[in-house]
């Protein structure tokens, strides 16, 4: 069956926060989430020099640490309660993105679309905590969510005393694998390995099939992956900060790492839309014809 994926970055992109910062902010950090980054930074190296030995990606076991280090202090476990409860009320998605995103797939019902048997379906690859984005969507809207990922061991068995233990960490390069992942169906069929070679016609989505949607230069990879293998990537930015963004925007345009980029306004009759909607029938017509030829 003909696929559709569009996958999503989250922080920056579907909502306007820093997701993990609210975690910070919660668990009473001293000097709150912005003293913790810089800890963060400066742990990663970014005062040291050659500067040039430093690799960005690497600051996710970085804060992963710092953060359970933070949880384990206030034996807080940083799980799925933890989150429902205290971190997912203060995290506030880009107006409208839940009616956005179901009206976007209300397009597979078009005739010419359904008529291919083409599907959409929407992923989130999150540098962010994984169990917390997932708790900010209606269960039948994300097919996966990819992101950083925390299991809870009890210290010296006891289970007053939670600990927070990173089990994946999410960078740059894992989001590249992430995308791997879906194109191979590999996300949800454990016997089918992301390093497996998959046959074209195998594959659960190809790249080309592909739609992938970031808020800036940590998605340079995703977007360049997803375009060299003939997807489409879009970038979208704080339509209340447009001024912020212009020199990051510029920075993206010159090396023309998107096909669109545009304000994350998520009102269904806006320009995000219309291009996404364009784009998927376009997508679709391409199935059918190629049925007709077969």
């Amino acid at each position: 069956m003909p696929r559709i994926a569009i996958v999503w970055d989250f922080d920056g992109t579907l909502t306007p926060q820093e997701s993990t910062g609210a975690v910070v902010e919660i668990l009473g950090a001293s000097g709150g989430s912005k003293k913790f980054w810089a800890d963060v930074k400066r742990l990663r190296g970014d005062n040291e020099k050659p500067t040039w030995e430093h690799i960005l990606a690497m600051d996710a076991p970085i804060w992963m640490y710092s953060l359970s280090r933070l949880a384990f202090e206030r034996q807080i476990p940083l799980n799925k309660e933890f989150f429902k409860r205290y971190v997912a009320p203060r995290i506030t998605l880009y107006t409208r993105v839940a009616a956005f995103l179901r009206k976007l797939k209300l397009v597979e019902e078009r005739r010419d679309l359904k008529a291919a048997n083409v599907e959409i379906h929407y992923f989130i690859i999150t540098a962010g905590l994984k169990h917390l984005v997932e708790l900010l969507f209606p269960e039948d809207l994300i097919r996966w969510t990819f992101g950083c990922v925390y299991a809870i061991n009890e210290y010296l068995g006891d289970p007053k005393r939670p600990e927070s233990i990173p089990t994946f960490c999410m960078d740059e390069t894992a989001k590249t694998r992430s995308l791997f992942e879906i194109s191979k169906g590999s996300f949800e069929n454990k016997k089918r390995s992301v390093n497996s070679r998959v046959k074209d016609e195998d594959l659960w989505v190809p790249f080309r099939d592909m739609i992938y949607v970031g808020d800036g230069m940590t998605d340079v990879p995703a977007l360049s992956l997803v375009r060299r293998l003939g997807g489409l990537g879009v970038v979208v930015f704080d339509p209340r900060r447009p001024d912020a963004a212009k020199e990051k925007l510029k920075a993206l345009r010159l090396d023309k790492r998107a096909d669109l980029i545009t304000a994350a306004d998520f009102d269904p009759d806006g320009e995000l839309f219309d291009f996404m909607e364009a784009r998927c029938v376009q997508i679709g017509r391409r199935h059918r014809a190629e049925l007709a030829d077969i």
